[in-house]
């Protein structure tokens, strides 16, 4: 997999162009803090808005599983690999 690293304190604008000029990504979003889950949730919201059938993944030590479903996320993982598998298995 190629992965185009955003950096930190995206907008969601970021998000949505990234997306334009790769049409076909799976879009993943790590949060270290709880402070950064909020705007995981208004980014995810306007990539499904914009993208509905893009595939959205969260991560990161503060979030979990019904944090993902709250917000809309397609999947939730606490570790790296996991996500390769999922990845592997949506491909396949």
């Amino acid at each position: 997999y190629e992965v185009i690293d955003l950096g930190v304190d995206v907008s969601a604008d970021k998000f949505i162009d990234a997306i334009r000029m790769n049409p076909d990504a799976f879009v993943g979003m790590s949060a270290l803090l709880t402070t950064t889950m909020v705007n995981m949730e208004k980014i995810n919201k306007a990539i499904k808005s914009e993208f509905p059938e893009v595939i959205t993944c969260v991560g990161g030590a503060p979030l979990n599983k019904e944090f993902a479903k709250k917000i809309g996320a397609d999947y939730y993982t606490d570790e790296p690999q996991a996500l390769v598998e999922i990845l592997n298995s949506l491909v396949a």
